[in-house]
Formats: C-alpha cells, sequence, structure tokens
C-alpha cells in the first residue's frame, strides 16, 4: 500500500478557505502565547498551528516568493539590533565562537557516525539529517551519497522545532520570558525609514538568491543590514504587523512540513530519531553550560547560541527574548559560515567510510547552493 493512500484524502476544504483557517487559528495562538508570556510567539503560534493544518492534510504552502521575501525581512528585522560595536564584540569573542563551532561539527558527526555504523538509519541518512546548518544542500547531497532525502529533511525539520520548544521552556524556567508590553499592531514608524527598508531587503534578499549562497536571501540581508545598521549609514524599520507576518510565514512553512505522509514514512524510526536529537540538544546544553561559565553570558544566551536549529529561527526567537542577542548572532554567524566551508566535506568523508565506491562516486546536485532555504525546497516537494 502506498504512504499517500494511508495518510488519507487531504484537508476537505478549498485552499482559500485553509489559508483563512491557518491565518484566524495562528492569530488566536498567538494571543494566547502572548498571554502566557510565552517568548516567540509570533513565531512559535503559527508553527505549531502549520504543524496541526499539515499532519491533518493541508494543501497549501507559502509559495516560493513570499517565502523567500519572509525571510529577507527577518534578516532585517535581526540586523535592527545591530549596534555600533556589534563587530568589536565579534571579533572579541572569536575564540569562543571558533571554538563552539568546532564543538558542534563535532558532537553532530559523532552522532551520525554512530547511528550510521550501528545501522539505526539506512545508509548515510544519519550524518546528513544531524550536519548543522545548510539543511537543503544537506538534503539534497544525502540522497547522491546513499542517504534518504526524506527521513534528512524530517531529522531537520524536527531538529529545529525541538530547539524553538527548548527554547521557550527554558526562558520560562530561567525568568527570561518577561510579560509581553502592549503591542501596538498598526505603529508603522517613519514611512521613509519603512520604504528605504523593504527596498533594502527586495534588493539585498534578491542579491543573496542569485549569488547561489546557501540561505543567502536571509543571510545577504542581515549582514549587510547589521553592517549599515551597526555604522549608522541605514536606520532599518519595520511595521509590527509586516514582522509578524514574516515570522508566521517563516512559521508555517516549518509546520506545514510536517505532512501526515512524511510521519507515517519515517514513523518506524522515529523513536530512534528522537532519542538521537534529545541526546544531541543535551550535548549542546552541557557545551552552552561551559559557554555561560567561561564568558559570563546567561544560560539562555548561551543555549541559544549553541543550538544546533535552524539560524534563523533561533534569531527569531532571540530578538522576541530579554538575552544578549550580540553573543547569540555571532555565535550563530561564525558556525553557519564554518558549516558552509567544512560541513559538507566533513560528512562526505563520513560518508565515503560507509558509502560504496559507486555511491561516493555520485556528483553532488549544483542546485544545493541555489536554493534559499529548506523550508521552501521540502515544501516544493511535498505540494
Amino acid at each position: 500500500m502506498r504512504i499517500d493512500e494511508v495518510a488519507g484524502a487531504p484537508l476537505r476544504m478549498s485552499q482559500p478557505w485553509q489559508w483563512g483557517a491557518l491565518v484566524a487559528t495562528s492569530a488566536v495562538l498567538v494571543v494566547i502565547l502572548k498571554a502566557i508570556q510565552a517568548p516567540a510567539a509570533l513565531l512559535l503560534g503559527p508553527m505549531a498551528v502549520g504543524v496541526a493544518f499539515g499532519l491533518k492534510g493541508a494543501t497549501i504552502r507559502p509559495a516560493p516568493v513570499v517565502f523567500g521575501g519572509a525571510q529577507a525581512l527577518v534578516g532585517c528585522m535581526i540586523a535592527m539590533s545591530a549596534t555600533p560595536g556589534f563587530y568589536v564584540g565579534v571579533v572579541a569573542h572569536l575564540p569562543v565562537y571558533l571554538g563552539l563551532a568546532v564543538s558542534t561539527l563535532a558532537i553532530t558527526s559523532a552522532f551520525g557516525w554512530v547511528m550510521s555504523v550501528r545501522g539505526w538509519l539506512p545508509g548515510t541518512t544519519a550524518i546528513w539529517g544531524l550536519a548543522p546548518g545548510a539543511s537543503t544542500a544537506m538534503v539534497l547531497m544525502s540522497e547522491a551519497f546513499g542517504g534518504d532525502r526524506r527521513l534528512v529533511a524530517m531529522i531537520q525539520y524536527l531538529r529545529v522545532l525541538l530547539v524553538a520548544l527548548v527554547a521557550m521552556v527554558l526562558a520560562q524556567m530561567t525568568g527570561a520570558a518577561p510579560g509581553h508590553p502592549q503591542t501596538d499592531w498598526l505603529a508603522h514608524g517613519d514611512l521613509g525609514a519603512v520604504a528605504l527598508t523593504l527596498a533594502f531587503a527586495a534588493a539585498a534578499g534578491w542579491v543573496g538568491k542569485v549569488s547561489r549562497i546557501p540561505a543567502g536571501i536571509f543571510l545577504v540581508p542581515m549582514l549587510v543590514g547589521s553592517a549599515l545598521q551597526a555604522t549608522g549609514v541605514l536606520q532599518l524599520q519595520l511595521p509590527v504587523l509586516v514582522t509578524a507576518l514574516a515570522y508566521a510565514v517563516v512559521g508555517w512553512s516549518i509546520g506545514l512540513g510536517f505532512t501526515r505522509a512524511a510521519v507515517i514514512y519515517s514513523a518506524r524510526m522515529l523513536p530512534r530519531i528522537l532519542a538521537v536529537l534529545a541526546l544531541l540538544l543535551a550535548s549542546c546544553g552541557l557545551l552552552a553550560i561551559g559557554v555561560s561559565t567561561i564568558t559570563g553570558v546567561d544560560l539562555l544566551s548561551a543555549y541559544l547560541a549553541t543550538s544546533p536549529g535552524g539560524t534563523d529561527t533561533i534569531l527569531i526567537i532571540a530578538t522576541s527574548t530579554p538575552v544578549d542577542l550580540p553573543f547569540i548572532l555571532g555565535g550563530q554567524l561564525v558556525r553557519f559560515l564554518m558549516v558552509l566551508a567544512v560541513g559538507p566535506i566533513l560528512a562526505r568523508a563520513l560518508t565515503a567510510r560507509l558509502a560504496s565506491p559507486a555511491e561516493v562516486a555520485l556528483p553532488v546536485p549544483e542546485s544545493i547552493i541555489a536554493e534559499p532555504s529548506p523550508e521552501a525546497r521540502t515544501h516544493r516537494r511535498s505540494s
């Protein structure tokens, strides 16, 4: 029997009605999360509703251009937090950041290697599924090197979701989630600055896309925007409703990836996947305790700097939580760049020790460096 037969029929609603229900339900959950002082409510609410709709059989997905625009806006939103001393702080903490990046790569590679050697997942799936950052590249490369791309995508989704949930719980436990101030949803700021910010987001996002940098549509607006913001060349501003919509699109893109077919396909191996992800997050948590002890930053900031989840998701949580955002941004940025440079090489080296010569000889799809995000690629496959 085929997976689509087991998964059942799609949600029996037209797509406009599905979108209406998704938006309305997300809005209600955001209000509830804000009422209970949950951090990153604008992201986690839509993400949770997206998971529910995805499992229910929803057939809607944010269009690639919409998701790309949301990522560019999120990059600008994060860049708005850059202070004049941001890059000075990155240089000052560079040894710590490099140590974090190396440690995270070592931990994820070790877990992936053990799972592959023991045969807990087919082929080299575990190596690619646990590799941090550049998720789209890892999903596509896994297929060329004997892994199961569907399982790799599911592992990547689960890791992002678990990291977000742990961050929310940790924020509550450490008291880093104070009551939310009253939100003025109609506030728009200086219209001239908003127009410049939107124009910059569109231009920088386009440059990130055509530059073929993994996650460039998010990374370029964030990096260039933070430099312009920190030097005072450009003052970035975005209306509250625009940022809320951008966060919601990112949350929906992640959540809607949890389709019934994907969950059913991975159900037999799901306990092993969850167990390893729990151990991975626990290991990164111990690393965060060490970082907090050495640097003096609070535990939640250290955890967000070390977490191997999606960089955009981590930084969205950080911007809506009273933490050391420059420290987190610097740590995630240095690790992201190291993963881009070393991650695929390391994963291929481990894969070469497991895969047959025929599998190792397969070419790596050139499109891995042209994708804006893991969610956009996975949603196009699942829709």
